[in-house]
């Protein structure tokens, strides 16, 4: 909590750039992840087939190793748009970073704790005097592993948080047991079970039904820029309902975007495209834009938001409860959908 509270004290340092490129408006989205994966690839669907070109917009997407560093981002003004987890937004409150959704990602609590398959630990309680890996120290995963252990009466110091980072180095580390236990997020477990790890969950019991984050800008912004988060929202969204559509189009296109994320050339293709289609569905399930369960992205719940708040008390992160509507707003979800749904499931189709 004390580096969140000292990376979040770093307010005002920075300026804003409303500048534009080629007759579009800047947007500058920050997104906690070490890496580009699949996780991603609705927004390198939105760039790729013309989504933010289409809403009159130049999407510069940064990424930094945590959500925390994200909201400092934003709090600063060096970003625009932050795609970050509750924790940092809801600890910012109680400094007055003035942080707020305006659309959710996320539609449920993404950190988890797991170990690998086998291993003699089966419980939170069996985590003291041992080795997390997390992909960064600062991590909300980080942050989630101490509050684990908190929320049931232990010592959130016992345990020896290793930053593991992602990708090869990640994958080395749990496999050769340097590591007892992890405190990764939803899609990121993925990849490690994709590469031939099985891991086992460990409960944490009041995690089951809470907001897990989304589009968050200070609360000045949301009036002054509400058109241009509007737009942002929906190209967004788009990209969104398309690859539910036609997920390994958008798995295309986030190679396309970012040749990095392929992977190895000597795996068959077909075989790495199945294997982070896996990843992507791990995010778009729940996103509640399928065909049936309404056709509407971004709404938040306020039951679900107003849980979270309680969950961040009682594991200490704050020192008392706040009114959830102090964090987040449904305001432009209606706007965000006006677009045709049906159109951007029939150009998936084509694209198949």
């Amino acid at each position: 909590m004390a580096i969140v509270v000292a990376v979040l004290a770093l307010a005002g340092c920075g300026s804003s750039d409303d500048g534009s490129s080629g007759g579009r408006d800047r947007v500058r989205l920050g997104i906690g992840s070490p890496s580009w994966n699949a996780g991603y690839a609705t927004l390198a669907v939105s760039e790729a087939r013309g989504y933010f070109a289409q809403e009159g917009l130049d999407v510069d997407v940064q990424l930094f190793p945590s959500g925390t560093q994200v909201a400092q981002q934003v709090v600063s003004g060096q970003i625009d748009v932050g795609l970050m987890t509750p924790e940092p937004v809801a600890i910012g409150y109680a400094r007055n970073t003035g942080l707020t959704y305006f659309a959710q990602y996320w539609t449920r609590w993404i950190y988890s704790l797991k170990v690998p398959d086998g291993s003699p630990i089966t419980s939170v309680a069996d985590l003291e005097g041992k080795r997390i890996g997390v992909t960064a120290v600062a991590s909300s995963g980080a942050t989630f592993a101490r509050t684990a252990l908190k929320m049931q009466g232990l010592d959130p110091e016992s345990i020896k948080l290793v930053p593991i980072g992602a990708g090869a180095e990640q994958l080395n580390a749990i496999k050769s047991g340097d590591v007892d236990a992890l405190a990764l997020w939803d899609t990121q477990y993925q990849i490690v079970e994709n590469a031939g790890v099985k891991l086992k969950p460990l409960p944490v019991p009041g995690t089951e039904a809470l907001f897990g984050g989304g589009f968050a800008v200070k609360k000045p912004d949301l009036k002054e820029k509400e058109d241009l988060f509007v737009r942002l929202g929906r190209a967004f969204a788009k990209g969104v309902v398309f690859a539910q559509a036609d997920p390994e189009a958008a798995v295309g296109d986030l190679w396309k975007q970012h040749p990095e994320t392929k992977g190895a050339a000597s795996v068959p293709e077909e075989q790495l495209l199945a294997d982070q289609v896996k990843v992507l569905k791990v995010r778009l399930d729940g996103q509640k834009v399928t065909p049936g369960e309404g056709d509407i992205w971004g709404r938040m719940d306020p039951e679900a938001v107003n849980g979270t708040v309680k969950f961040v008390t009682t594991a200490g992160l704050i020192d008392k409860e706040f009114p959830a509507t102090d964090v987040y707003t449904n305001d432009l979800i209606t706007k965000i959908n006006q677009f045709s749904y049906e159109d951007v499931r029939a150009a998936a189709k084509k694209a198949a």
